[in-house]
């Protein structure tokens, strides 16, 4: 698929027969979002199919498998449209314990914490957290394919400032470094090995906070700009 989508880029027969043998993935995630089966004389079918074409002409092998980015472009279109016509109220995938975490700072804080922050009021607070939520919806879908989702973060996010730290260090080599990028994104798998010789970073801690560390490379390697924020302290600490 990801060698296919490539290739369909820059070529408009390869293109038209890879969009007909995905017809059914693409009905398939479009379904899924709805939550109602999906035709191809449904509305739904023109936005997820405009949207798959969208991921064809933007995807490349560093984005990781070429089938859950171009579901989550899917998604996104679709939320768009269903927004647009006021029928799209999807709760955020995340436990009212791990919002409630507590922290001294946003150093401090776990990412689920920084999630449930009160900062803007008003039209502009409202129009946050409804990217916020899609934002969220979207990585929950992707973290869901490694075998767990923000709910499962609760005893695994790191909470002391060194701890993260070192996580932030481990999460820096990985968005730096090709070949553990792609063995995160496109194979499902942290390369502990590779982080712990480079980074010095124990196993141990690796292995502790694996979940916390891929959740950020997954956010931080893709487009999502509110969870990305809350991020910073990784950038931050990688480069020191």
């Amino acid at each position: 698929m990801n060698q296919r989508a490539e290739a369909a880029r820059y070529d408009d027969r390869l293109r038209e027969n890879f969009i007909q043998d995905s017809e059914q993935t693409i009905l398939k995630i479009a379904s899924k979002v709805s939550g109602k089966y999906i035709s191809k004389s449904d509305d739904e079918w023109s936005v997820a199919l405009y949207a798959f074409n969208k991921a064809i002409d933007s995807y490349s092998k560093e984005k990781g498998d070429f089938t859950t980015y171009a579901g989550v472009l899917i998604k996104r279109s679709m939320i768009d449209h269903y927004r647009s016509q006021k029928r799209f109220d999807q709760e955020i995938p995340a436990s009212r314990e791990i919002m409630s975490e507590e922290g001294e700072d946003d150093y401090n804080r776990s990412i689920a914490t920084a999630l449930a922050r009160d900062s803007i009021t008003g039209s502009e607070k409202r129009e946050s957290q409804l990217s916020l939520k899609d934002e969220i919806i979207e990585v929950n879908e992707i973290l869901k394919e490694y075998g767990f989702s923000f709910n499962d973060l609760k005893n695994c996010s790191p909470k002391a400032g060194k701890t993260k730290k070192e996580c932030a260090r481990a999460i820096a080599y990985v968005l730096d470094n090709e070949e553990a990028l792609e063995a995160v994104m496109e194979y499902r798998r942290l390369p502990i090995k590779d982080i712990t010789t480079v980074t010095q970073v124990k196993t141990k801690l690796l292995d502790r906070y694996r979940r916390y560390i891929i959740m950020a490379v997954v956010i931080l390697n893709g487009e999502y700009p509110l969870l990305a924020d809350y991020l910073k302290y990784v950038r931050k600490e990688g480069d020191g």
